[in-house]
């Protein structure tokens, strides 16, 4: 049989309702008016309105009550819900309604079955059924329950509730709830393991929303040998550009822990943590705060074991201003360092505070490419022991660029002045200063040359550079600002670029120097004789191989003196294979011989993934780290599986860790957001 298709037009002429006065479309085998209010179509009906298809294989309309009836092989689509069912109703506006043998997803994210499902404005009912954030070809997790209510953008509440993995029960409860947003107050899921101090750790996170900027979470971490923490968190959207983030940590001990063996540090029993961060913008003023202070430098490793806070070698607790205009920059910064690996922090150097003004670069001349600007660095270095005092550090940086046919000058010319005041703990010239002088010169080639299947690029580069030698024996030394290194050198590389199609390239640059002194300086440290290291960089990525290679050879020391090295290949569309090798010699006082590699295997099939990795401390013969993680992502829900091994050469002692993280009703955190006005 002939289908009929009638236009909104034709429906307006030819029937005397419409829904609601909206433009409709029906397509059906046939169409029939049994009243003055009532209309029926039949056969593979398709009504199209207002965004919304529905198909059935009768659809009746009553213009009286305004509802839209439909019987067999139903299918409602619309922009909240879409489902299947072998009958019901609905509204014109698609409000409320009735659904029964359903089948489909609500609300775009929770897919549900159940012999009943009526909908009442915001509110689902629905009975005998079931409901999943898993789709139905990942039906893995799902809640079989007696009645629900789910409640738009507020939550869903559950009565005579079965938890079930894969058809089987796990959990029972007279009545379950959990949120239907993106942001509310709840308990999240918990995270589980064990360590080399704990038989069983614990770490139970509560969600909770204050208004639609700011919430917190709160954290009760048990663990059966080390003691009891909770942790705060604290989270404000001030503005679109300005934020604040505040953290409280405490710990309780329990007594006589192992980690605390072979300690110089004292034992402590309450052991606590204080961090923030703060950004708040205002047109051309910014400002930055943070602050990071531990209650003891072993806090780190001994609370957050588990993570990579745990290898942090120190905390900064900063304020910064920063006023930006069209010309100039001005910030004030006040910087204090917490060193984590000593016992105190005498003598840690602390910038209280810093004060920087930066002209910024001009054009002198309109048609005249020299540029100049200037910067002025003032700080006040501080120590509780050890030497303190003031230092003016004061640069003008004068530029000339010049460019013909492929080749590119830059001359740099910038006249250094620096002045000191000392106040305590210094024995030698009370107002040491320093005026240097550093003139560079680069220039540079490009030949570009293009082939079939790729461009080929060869740069290269000569660069002059004279620094003046000044005495600065007299001059305290802060940092690497105080020694600056004289130059009478000549410099040169070349560069090889090999660019294919896909984004793919082969990069190649070696380099090296002559020096028209007596000596040179690798590091911080002087050698004597006219020719520089050199440098061999090779850098490539090609159909998913990547590798990097950059070695330093010595000519002073006829050998490599550093060499960093990765490489990863994809051993199959499933399997990636990397390693990374680090070698430094450590040639001089006070540096360590560095020779590690670290090898990593990464497998993925499907939902899973697999991760492997071992580091291993060739210099000394042990292995240092090993570490290995599964996950299981059925995108609905998710198993992580974490195992990490550390082994620490200084104390002897290896950490052992196991965390089980499980996420079935996808819960995670939602930050909190603003509009553009709050």
């Amino acid at each position: 049989m002939k289908k009929i298709i009638i236009p909104v037009f034709y429906i307006l002429i030819l029937i005397t309702f419409s829904f609601g006065k909206m433009p409709v479309s029906i397509e059906a085998e046939s169409i029939k008016r049994v009243s003055e209010t009532v209309i029926v179509a039949e056969g593979s009906v398709v009504v199209k309105y207002k965004g919304e298809v529905l198909k059935a294989d009768i659809i009746t309309y009553d213009k009286k009550n305004k509802k839209i009836f439909m019987e067999g092989n139903v299918t409602i689509r619309t922009d909240r819900y879409n489902l299947k069912a072998e009958k019901g109703w609905t509204d014109e506006d698609g409000i409320n309604g009735e659904f029964y043998n359903v089948e489909g997803v609500i609300e775009n994210h929770y897919y549900i079955k159940a012999e009943k499902v009526k909908k009442l404005g915001k509110k689902y009912y629905f009975y005998d059924g079931e409901i999943s954030t898993c789709s139905f070809d990942q039906y893995d997790w799902y809640i079989k329950t007696k009645k629900g209510i789910l409640i738009k953008n507020d939550s869903i509440k559950l009565y005579n509730v079965s938890l079930r993995f894969c058809g089987i029960p796990v959990l029972f409860t007279p009545y379950f709830s959990y949120p239907a947003t993106d942001r509310k107050t709840g308990f999240l899921f918990p995270e589980i393991g064990t360590d080399s101090y704990n038989d069983f750790k614990y770490l139970q996170p509560f969600y909770l929303v204050i208004s639609r900027h700011s919430d917190m979470t709160f954290k009760v971490d048990y663990r059966n040998k080390q003691g009891k923490g909770i942790d705060v968190e604290y989270r404000n959207r001030l503005s679109p550009n300005s934020y604040y983030e505040g953290n409280f940590a405490a710990f309780t001990e329990n007594s006589g822990g192992r980690w605390w063996q072979n300690r110089s540090y004292p034992p402590l029993k309450n052991r606590w943590r204080i961090y923030g961060k703060s950004d708040i913008h205002q047109e051309d003023f910014d400002i930055s705060f943070v602050y990071d202070i531990p209650s003891d430098p072993y806090f780190f490793e001994d609370i957050y074991n588990a993570t990579n806070l745990r290898y942090k070698s120190y905390t900064k607790t900063q304020l910064i201003g920063l006023l930006d205009k069209r010309y100039f920059t001005f910030e004030l910064n006040f910087d204090f360092l917490y060193d984590l690996t000593k016992d105190n922090n005498e003598q840690t150097l602390q910038r209280l505070p810093e004060v920087r003004f930066y002209l910024k670069k001009s054009k002198i001349f309109k048609n005249f490419p020299l540029y100049v600007d200037f910067l002025s660095v003032n700080t006040n270095f501080y120590r509780e022991k050890g030497t303190s005092g003031f230092r003016s550090d004061n640069t003008v940086n004068i530029e000339l660029y010049s460019y013909f046919r492929g080749l590119s000058n830059l001359i740099q010319i910038s006249p250094r002045g620096t002045w000191y005041y000392i106040t305590s703990n210094y024995s030698k010239d009370k107002t040491p200063s320093r005026n240097i002088l550093s003139f560079k010169d680069r220039i540079r080639y490009t030949f570009i040359r293009k082939y079939s299947k790729f461009f080929h690029s060869v740069i290269p580069e000569v660069r002059l550079v004279r620094i003046t030698k000044v005495n600065q024996e007299n001059l305290p030394n802060f940092d690497k600002e105080d020694r600056v290194k004289d130059a009478k050198d000549v410099e040169f590389s070349i560069t090889n670029i090999l660019n294919f199609e896909n984004e793919n390239f082969l990069s190649w640059e070696i380099s090296s120097g002559y020096t028209f002194n007596n000596y040179y300086y690798l590091g911080n440290n002087r050698l004597d004789g006219h020719k520089k290291p050199l440098k061999n960089r090779f850098y490539f990525q090609i159909n998913g191989f990547y590798g990097e290679n950059t070695l330093y050879y010595d000519f002073y020391f006829n050998q490599i003196v550093r060499s960093i090295t990765t490489f990863t290949m994809p051993v199959a569309s499933w399997l990636t294979y990397s390693i990374s090798h680090s070698f430094d010699k450590g040639l001089f006082e006070g540096s360590t011989t560095i020779n590690q590699i670290n090898q990593t295997v990464n497998l993925r099939y499907k939902y899973i993934s697999l991760s492997f990795s071992v580091m291993n401390n060739i210099r000394q013969g042990y292995v240092q780290r090993k570490s290995a993680t599964f996950l299981l992502n059925r995108r609905c829900w998710s198993l992580r599986v974490r195992y990490s091994e550390d082994f620490n050469g200084i104390t002897g002692k290896t950490f052992r860790s196991v965390y089980i993280f499980i996420n079935i009703l996808r819960t995670d955190i939602k930050l909190p957001f603003v509009s553009r006005t709050l």
